[in-house]
């Protein structure tokens, strides 16, 4: 459980820090000097900085198994590149200022998350056995999948390519439409396991036998797709049961946090302005749409060029 508890830490951390973290990790290592010439606790001056033994503390803590010399080595640097970073007057720049902030507040909300929300308990069996009965495509029915595509530009794409993609005929079919239109393409093959793709997805393409045809479209191309081959390969209980105990671990996790951010918002005043609210609207519109039931057509189960899960989901396919 510990393991799993520090795993879990490990990765909420890693979601949250942004690129702006190493820039305000070397101004908090500035504020540490004033407390270290007030403790003396000092271990080296930079250019008159002191860099203190909490701050050789905290890198020990943050980098298990690398040696003193070697993190005492990596402060003296970091402190010679904020000196030249200061002499450049890089500290005044608006970009870097907003940066620093950025990370800064990243860092008090991730340790105020570390501190009001405790890792939850190990998943029992139970759970675990209903895990692996609630995501067959993951585990009891998976499948590997091959997929043939022809890639076009967006623009190509018209009715005459729609039809025959919905009708009953071979991915070479349209490839020989498109030479006789003299339309460019390019022919792929991808693989993917059932796993790798959202939930509803590949229970729509486990109902498909091969040589289903399919389209996606992308904002600078779009896959004219078929299933070339499509094999069961199931994972057993006792094989999944880790990667479950994960999983089940992550989502409880998740959803502590996401009821403290819940209570936060339920007791905080927030009004969206004109521009914000525009952009609070656009999202939960993109939410919906990704949402949407995937439709099938009666005669084959080919997605609707409208279809956004289809669309989202066979994207990940590149």
């Amino acid at each position: 459980m510990k393991q799993e508890q520090r795993t879990m830490h490990i990765q909420i951390r890693k979601s949250v820090l942004t690129r702006g973290l190493v820039l305000a990790a070397a101004a908090l290592a500035l504020a540490g000097c004033e407390k270290g010439k007030e403790s003396g606790q000092s271990l080296v001056k930079v250019n008159g900085t002191e860099l203190t033994v909490h701050q050789l503390n905290a890198e020990l803590k943050n980098s298990p198994g690398v040696s003193q010399p070697v993190l005492l080595d990596a402060l003296v640097t970091r402190q010679l590149l904020v000196d030249a970073a200061k002499k450049d007057k890089l500290d005044e720049d608006p970009a870097v200022l907003a940066d620093l902030q950025k990370s800064r507040d990243t860092i008090l909300a991730q340790a105020y998350v570390t501190r009001k929300v405790t890792p939850p308990s190990a998943p029992t069996d139970e759970e675990i056995s209903q895990g692996y009965k609630d995501a067959p495509d993951m585990f009891a029915q998976r499948r590997h999948y091959e997929f043939s595509e022809l890639v076009i530009q967006p623009g190509d794409m018209n009715d005459k390519i729609d039809t025959l993609m919905q009708s009953k005929t071979t991915l070479e079919d349209v490839a020989n439409y498109l030479n006789s239109q003299r339309i460019s393409y390019r022919r792929e093959v991808v693989t993917r396991f059932s796993a790798e793709l959202p939930a509803q997805m590949a229970a729509t393409l486990r109902a498909m036998e091969p040589g289903t045809l399919f389209v996606v479209k992308e904002p600078q191309q779009t896959l004219l797709m078929s299933i070339k081959e499509s094999k069961p390969m199931p994972v057993s209980l006792p094989a999944a049961a880790p990667q479950i105990r994960q999983l089940l671990v992550s989502k409880k996790y998740n959803d502590l946090v996401n009821a403290q951010i819940d209570y936060l918002k339920k007791s905080a005043s927030i009004e969206y302005l004109p521009r914000g609210e525009a952009i609070r609207k656009t999202a939960e519109q993109a939410q919906q749409d990704q949402a949407a039931p995937v439709k099938e057509k009666a005669a084959a189960p080919s997605a609707s060029a409208n279809d956004e899960q289809i669309k989202r989901g066979v994207a990940g396919l590149k």
